[in-house]
């Protein structure tokens, strides 16, 4: 009995498929018009892509770009601003197609063994339509440059501040990675 009726029923499932994917028709005898639809669909998926330092915005890459500050001898016994002797302006590109993206950067100080300089003495300048998310604060919203579009970009200049006469460090190279986060919200 049960065989008989899933048989019944793939026969009308079978029979049935034809009549879902027909085309919409229409004959007219004689001079007449006849006119016929079509329903047409595009289906885009959303998207973010951030790309910060070197590269292309729309591709996988794994390259992690190194902004680097060697300080010479008078820098590194007086305080002030010293900029970056390589990599001290990063090109950064948000691009987006779903509408207000949350934007933000974590990482820890900067370590040499168990010495550290915080974070907080890296300052950056934005040139351009996308600033710099503060360090470890909550995530700032970017809102579409056209519709749901982000498509923003900058080059972001970093400076280390340098306390070698009012807070000095010890001699090393002090190493942390920040990473950048792009979500929907």
């Amino acid at each position: 009995m049960k065989k008989a009726l899933l048989l019944k029923s793939a026969l009308a499932v079978a029979l049935a498929t034809p009549l879902l994917a027909s085309a919409e028709s229409q004959l007219v005898s004689g001079s007449g018009t006849a006119t016929a639809r079509l329903n047409l669909q595009v289906v885009i998926p959303g998207f973010i892509a951030l790309k910060v330092g070197t590269g292309a915005i729309l591709s996988n890459t794994a390259t992690v770009d190194l902004v680097d500050f060697v300080l010479t001898d008078p820098q590194a016994s007086a305080d002030g601003n010293v900029a970056a002797t390589s990599g001290g302006v990063v090109p950064v590109q948000l691009l987006s197609n779903i509408g207000n993206v949350n934007f933000s950067s974590a990482g820890a100080a900067l370590t040499d063994g168990t010495e550290s300089i915080p974070l907080s003495r890296i300052a950056v300048a934005s040139a351009g339509t996308l600033p710099h998310p503060t360090f470890g604060a909550a995530a700032t919203t970017v809102t579409p440059t056209s519709g749901r579009i982000i498509n923003r970009t900058s080059n972001w200049t970093f400076s280390y501040n340098h306390q070698g006469a009012t807070a000095p460090v010890g001699a090393g190279t002090y190493q942390t990675q920040v990473t950048y986060t792009a979500v929907a919200p």
